[in-house]
């Protein structure tokens, strides 16, 4: 029997985990996805409550009905629903305690119920059901509902929420998001337990699927070492420019001690690091002065060992094309160096 197209990969993404799972190994403490799994709002018990009171609670916004008899407090409720957290996960808990059939959330509703990374998704609540119900859908602008089959195996629960498991998400997410989008989710789903045995038992059952040829495309790309969605996305734009498929988690021997490259090139000598500030901000990172002051000296250190090092920020990964442009003229630079062994030449103008 031939094998799998995807196979290969599943074997690569096995192989890192299984080092991510060595507690002897430098990388053993990287089996984590920070942003954990959010809590979606209960709905207010009014039913001992006097309605005009209610109505009157309504009417001045500090309850917000998102179903007809199903009110949240305003607070929870976010007031924009381009793309809050707030109005998903209120959204979240309407359609569950509106619905009259069963139904799992799925694609990216569930990726972020169960604690996966997001990355430039629509604020639409997902929804999976084995059959078609009857739904008024102009009533629900941010409800998206997909029947199909949905074997036991493939369901579960987070916080009483019922979702499609880990590894069918997964698939979902790499065959109907946007690549960048799909690559995120799968990283830290990796990083989350996703179990890459069965997420190849459900490529392989969701062959002829729409979408499918990305997935498998994506799922060469993924690696569960990426430590942040930025990092996850930028080597997307690294590949899609062509350049080899960098190694996450580089370490680099400095007289300072050991430091690892978010992801890079060693045959050439390059890093690449994904900054997404949140590290500036204080709070368990430490005061942002010394943050600033003990990033600098890594980075020299980095230098010094003879890395060359490109640092990507929110701010470039809106800008693929110019990104990728970046990415590929450092690479040729690197290349050549390394090539001539000529050392490691000053950095480029641009490149920070």
């Amino acid at each position: 029997m031939p094998e799998a197209p995807h196979a290969p990969a599943i074997r690569r993404i096995t192989s890192i985990l299984s080092d991510l799972h060595d507690p002897s190994s430098p990388s053993a403490g990287m089996f984590t996805a920070e942003l954990g799994a959010p809590t979606v709002p209960a709905v207010l018990d009014t039913s001992l409550a006097d309605s005009r009171h209610v109505a009157d609670q309504v009417a001045s916004g500090a309850l917000r009905e998102v179903r007809p008899g199903v009110l949240l407090p305003a607070a929870v409720v976010g007031a924009d629903p381009a793309g809050h957290d707030e109005t998903l996960l209120a959204e979240v808990r309407g359609v569950l305690a509106a619905s009259r059939s069963r139904l799992w959330f799925s694609h990216a509703t569930a990726a972020r119920l169960l604690g996966a990374w997001t990355y430039a998704t629509p604020c639409l609540v997902d929804v999976t059901h084995t059959f078609k119900p009857h739904v008024a859908g102009g009533r629900e602008p941010l409800v998206r509902r997909h029947f199909t089959t949905l074997p036991p195996r493939e369901r579960a629960t987070v916080g009483g929420i019922p979702v499609t498991s880990p590894e069918r998400t997964l698939v979902d997410c790499l065959r109907t998001l946007t690549p960048a989008g799909g690559l995120a989710v799968a990283d830290s789903l990796f990083r989350l337990g996703a179990d890459p045995a069965e997420v190849s038992r459900i490529m392989t059952a969701s062959a002829g699927k729409r979408g499918m040829v990305r997935a498998r495309r994506l799922l060469e790309l993924c690696d569960p070492r990426s430590g942040s969605p930025g990092e996850s996305v930028a080597r997307l734009v690294a590949a899609d420019d062509g350049l080899p498929r960098p190694v996450c988690q580089i370490p680099v021997v400095t007289a300072s001690g050991t430091w690892y490259v978010d992801f890079g090139w060693p045959d050439v000598g390059l890093g690449v690091e994904f900054d997404g500030a949140v590290k500036y901000a204080g709070g368990r990172y430490g005061d942002p002065e010394m943050v600033r002051r003990r990033q600098e000296r890594r980075a020299a250190a980095i230098l010094d060992a003879g890395y060359e090092l490109v640092r990507v920020g929110w701010s470039e990964l809106a800008d693929p094309l110019t990104l990728g442009h970046t990415l590929r003229a450092a690479y040729t630079e690197a290349w050549r160096a390394a090539r001539s062994d000529a050392g490691r030449r000053p950095a480029r103008a641009g490149l920070r």
